[in-house]
């Protein structure tokens, strides 16, 4: 199993010192934090939104969740103003950061108390606080950097091939765009600590590592869906393990919200549970021309599509009818679980086009999936400004963004697969290659 990722480089691309990947992945995180600059203040309700493409989720919890005044940890926010809507781990990020950023400023424990009985709109108002918002994003992403270094250093660290000059400077765009609208940062390098257990054949810390993505986002659990059809096939007992580690860890970074404030816990399940067909997905696409799907369908054909998926997957990989890499099927999940979905942010497309630059080093293929997750993105604050939006009928643009977006990722899915199939071949035809692709 050992070198199964499929990522692995010659042993000269670790010839080569880090520093050069590390400044670029510092400009790169840089250059997105700037670009989100002119949004903050609620310019993200005007037209600047479309026109400089700047849209953060991050300055907005500032004020708007009370992260201005003092507040309580694990899930303990001041009356009135609603829990954060994510995982354990990014919510203590979140709280950690409003934290760090009282201390940066020196704002005095008396007025951060004053703080505490205010309403959003009235933080909102308070003179200096749009320095104190600026001040909070910066320093969030200054956090999301550590997070951006210390995943490009795994990557050089353990000779990933992970494109090259030519397909990041397509990439480059997308990911300045992409990096600091949330804090997926965090959760890609939960992922890279778990491509690298896996790398090394460590399935118990496997299992931790996949935890710790799940409690940060959840697209992580793609890793577990694809080890669990690997590891079946080759070592059976082996699994126990990791499928071990992974609910021990999960128990262990959920316990500590649910105890301290089992409402803040809900919030993130509740909310996924219970919203609608939105932005990005191919739910919305259909809403749009007429056709809506309840929340609840919504949710059980996602569970029921990952199923089919891994069954599917599963049994094709069993059979040796293909053979897949890790990273090759982590990546297939990946794209499945995003167009089931009820949303498909924009800021997902970081994901897609990491995943796709370690499955393949097809210049081709990088563009054309960069170019329609781009579109996508530039489109969709076009859309939410009403700039591309007719008197009447759709929004053709946006519209068709999405369905050009779903249908080169599944145009991506299929030549992976495809890879599989004839590596499938091969291996049948020179049963000794069968060493080398487990």
């Amino acid at each position: 199993m050992r070198g199964d990722l499929g990522v692995t480089a010659t042993s000269g691309s670790r010839s080569r010192a880090p520093y050069l990947w590390l400044l670029v992945a510092t400009l790169l995180t840089v250059a997105s934090a700037v670009q989100k600059l002119p949004c903050l203040r609620g310019k993200v309700d005007t037209d600047v939104l479309a026109t400089a493409q700047c849209y953060s989720d991050i300055p907005l919890f500032y004020d708007g969740r009370g992260l201005a005044a003092d507040f309580g940890w694990l899930g303990h926010l001041n009356p009135g103003f609603r829990d954060l809507e994510y995982p354990p781990i990014i919510n203590l990020f979140i709280e950690a950061s409003a934290k760090l950023t009282h201390v940066v400023l020196g704002i005095p424990s008396a007025e951060l108390d004053r703080r505490a009985s205010l309403s959003s709109a009235e933080l909102y108002d308070l003179p200096g606080m749009a320095g104190e918002e600026r001040a909070f994003f910066l320093v969030t992403c200054a956090l999301l950097l550590v997070a951006v270094l210390a995943t490009v250093w795994i990557a050089w660290r353990f000779g990933w091939a992970v494109g090259d000059p030519v397909s990041w400077a397509v990439v480059a765009p997308l990911v300045v765009l992409t990096l600091t609208v949330n804090w997926d940062a965090i959760a890609v390098l939960a992922t890279a600590l778990a491509l690298v257990a896996w790398q090394r054949d460590r399935l118990a810390w496997f299992g931790v590592f996949v935890a710790l993505g799940t409690a940060t986002k959840l697209f992580p659990l793609v890793l577990l869906a694809a080890a669990l059809i690997l590891v079946t096939r080759s070592r059976p007992r082996s699994a126990s393990a990791m499928v071990v580690a992974f609910l021990v860890t999960t128990v262990a970074t959920n316990a500590p919200l649910y105890l301290s404030n089992p409402e803040a816990w809900r919030e993130f399940w509740d909310t996924n549970t219970n919203r609608p067909a939105s932005f990005g997905s191919a739910w919305m696409a259909l809403r749009m021309v007429g056709t809506t799907v309840g929340a609840d369908e919504l949710s059980l054909v996602l569970g029921g599509g990952m199923l089919a998926a891994w069954v599917v997957l599963g049994a094709l990989t069993w059979r040796r009818l293909i053979e897949p890499t890790f990273i090759e099927l982590s990546f297939v999940f990946l794209v499945v679980f995003f167009v089931l979905g009820k949303v498909y942010s924009p800021q997902y497309s970081l994901w897609v086009v990491l995943g796709l630059l370690l499955v393949t080093r097809s210049r081709w293929l990088v563009t054309l999936v960069a170019a329609a997750e781009t579109w996508h993105y530039v489109t969709t604050w076009l859309y939410l400004r009403g700039i591309t939006t007719p008197d009447a009928g759709i929004d053709k643009t946006y519209w068709s963004s999405i369905a050009i977006r779903l249908a080169v990722e599944a145009f991506a899915v299929v030549v992976v697969l495809e890879h599989a199939r004839r590596r499938a071949r091969q291996v049948r035809s020179v049963p000794a290659l069968a060493v080398t692709v487990r």
